[in-house]
């Protein structure tokens, strides 16, 4: 339910390492067609050594005149490898979107973290550092397919910077704008389907209840337990865990009101009681947003979800 942001730590990418075999990028020919940071990220040549173990080459100093700090919004694109295996490329995944990652303080010496608070918009960095040590300073486990004096690669392009504070002015104004478009839509399916009793969350929510339940409604931290069918405003299925074809049909639990799933989940279900069984229709801005989730569901979609809850406590 819950887009799942992009994690940029080194401890995470050395995991996730570990779900990899051998890939020996066959991406790396094709990352001439791309705009990727440089041909020569690898190389030996040209690399400043940190204090700290974090190797650094720019290869583009960008028009951004705010360099990075710890709290700020940073949109990038990023290509990690290890040796000559590519293990993530935002040009090839994310729907080729920049990944969106608020930065935070470093969390080891020669974290990459470290190398990112450097940058500035439009700047265009190579990082790297000895596989060696980043596995005994991370205290992750060392892939097996590693030789000796591999580098762990992590070639950035930093496409925006932005504060907290104009991420949060920047959000409100596209909800704002997405909510009164999707109000629209909403209203004329309703019409067009003969849906006269849904109402209207303050939220920006509409729903239908069929089943009204019984007893008081659940509180936010407490932990609902519910099922579900997911459907867009063609009627397509796009998940459910009362559908065998999903291959998961048991109930699906979580916590009310602490961001696990979409905001039109907390506002929803927070409408409930035990028993209470309700379609809701929910605008894209408390969705999945501008960015979507996956092949199924695309940016800006608009939702609709039958839910009952079962259960709360």
């Amino acid at each position: 339910m819950k887009h799942i942001s992009f994690v940029l730590g080194t401890a995470f990418v050395l995991s996730s390492c570990s779900s990899f075999s051998q890939n020996k990028s066959a991406d790396a020919a094709q990352q001439g067609k791309k705009e990727t940071l440089v041909a020569t990220a690898s190389s030996a040549e040209g690399f400043i050594k940190g204090n700290d173990g974090l190797e650094y080459k720019q290869i583009i100093k960008g028009s951004g005149t705010v360099t990075a700090q710890a709290g700020y919004f940073a949109e990038m694109h990023v290509i990690f490898k290890i040796g000559d295996s590519v293990i993530i490329n935002t040009y090839e995944m994310n729907q080729q979107m920049p990944v969106l990652q608020q930065l935070q303080a470093p969390a080891m010496k020669g974290d990459l973290m470290e190398g990112l608070l450097t940058m500035k918009a439009g700047d265009s960095t190579v990082f790297r550092m000895l596989v060696d040590t980043l596995v005994a300073r991370s205290n992750q486990p060392k892939p097996a397919w590693t030789k000796p004096g591999d580098y762990a690669v992590w070639e950035v392009k930093m496409v925006t910077l932005k504060s907290k504070e104009q991420m949060d002015a920047e959000t409100a104004d596209k909800e704002k704008t997405a909510m009164a478009a999707d109000d629209k839509i909403i209203r004329d399916y309703l019409q067009e389907k003969g849906i006269k009793n849904a109402k209207k969350d303050a939220s920006g929510l509409y729903y239908v209840v069929h089943s009204p339940g019984a007893g008081p409604q659940p509180q936010a931290g407490q932990n609902v337990t519910v099922n579900y069918t997911g459907q867009n405003l063609k009627g397509e299925k796009f998940d459910s865990n009362v559908d065998p074809a999903f291959n998961h049909v048991e109930p699906f639990s979580f916590a009310l009101g602490k961001g696990a799933v979409i905001k039109g989940w907390d506002k929803g279900v927070a409408l409930m009681k035990k028993g209470t069984k309700a379609t809701f229709y929910i605008p894209s801005a408390l969705a999945y947003g501008d960015r979507g989730a996956g092949g199924k569901i695309p940016p800006n979609a608009i939702l609709i979800f039958d839910i009952e809850l079962l259960s709360f406590q």
